[in-house]
């Protein structure tokens, strides 16, 4: 992994002593710089306020691994994005914007962008902590999220954790085989994983699903709260509905 920006001074150094802290061994890190000057010495400052390792840390020359392969490169700043075409081999171009501290007096600046910096890195980690998975990637999901029935289904089971083809069929006010239908091919596609209990067949979202999945559904969810709220009101009026035995850590996500 590489993080890029115009000096290799500040915020690319901050970055990688943080992912190197919070990833552990997971990633080889580097950064670079398109015009490379000296550390700024309050790296040094907001890094031991927080206990990371600054050891190691050099300022050098994005041109001068421009030959290396990296997965991922990530640039801090407008400028350092445009290079890019440097590293057009990576599996990964992310770009993170964020200003540069140096400018302003004091560490303050740059702890504020310590604090952003960890927040981006804990997300990226948490959406790539796990193996990708080969039957689901973005085209399939949004394919698939952008049916207004199956959107709907996906948002009621992300809510409820767990529900029937009778429960969808009541609250959805569709027919049996339609919705029979839709859920099954999203128990082909690897959203959904079904399990019986007794004479109920329950549906909720897979085991195997990978976490930026997870995330991506839930973000829809909470950003459009009201979507299904015609449908939640019927759940909580149906009677004649059981609960699914699943164990704790089978309905938690």
């Amino acid at each position: 992994m590489l993080f890029l920006c115009t000096g290799n001074s500040a915020r690319s150094q901050l970055a990688e002593a943080m992912m190197r802290h919070m990833a552990g061994d997971s990633f080889d890190v580097q950064s670079a710089g398109m015009k490379p000057e000296e550390v700024d010495p309050r790296v040094y400052q907001v890094l031991e306020e927080h206990g990371i390792n600054s050891d190691n840390l050099h300022s050098q020359s994005a041109l001068d691994l421009e030959d290396q392969h990296f997965d991922v490169v990530i640039t801090l700043c407008d400028k350092a994005s445009n290079e890019c075409a440097l590293f057009s081999d990576s599996d990964a171009l992310i770009h993170w914007d964020f200003k540069d501290p140096k400018p302003h007096k004091g560490a303050q600046g740059f702890r504020d962008t310590f604090d952003g910096l960890k927040s981006r890195i804990a997300l990226f980690l948490m959406l790539n902590g796990e193996e990708p998975s080969d039957v689901l990637g973005p085209v399939e999901l949004f394919k698939i999220m952008s049916d207004p029935l199956r959107l709907r289904i996906l948002m009621l089971i992300e809510d409820e954790k767990a529900l029937t083809v009778g429960d969808l069929t009541k609250v959805l006010e569709v027919s049996q085989p339609k919705v029979s239908r839709h859920l099954a091919l999203l128990r082909d596609g690897g959203v959904l994983q079904d399990q019986r209990e007794g004479l109920w067949v329950f549906y909720r979202l897979s085991d195997a699903l990978p976490v930026w999945v997870r995330h991506t559904l839930a973000t829809v969810r909470n950003g459009n709260p009201g979507m299904i709220n015609e449908e939640k009101l019927k759940i909580s009026q149906l009677t004649d509905r059981k609960k699914p035995g699943f164990s704790q850590h089978q309905v938690l996500v």
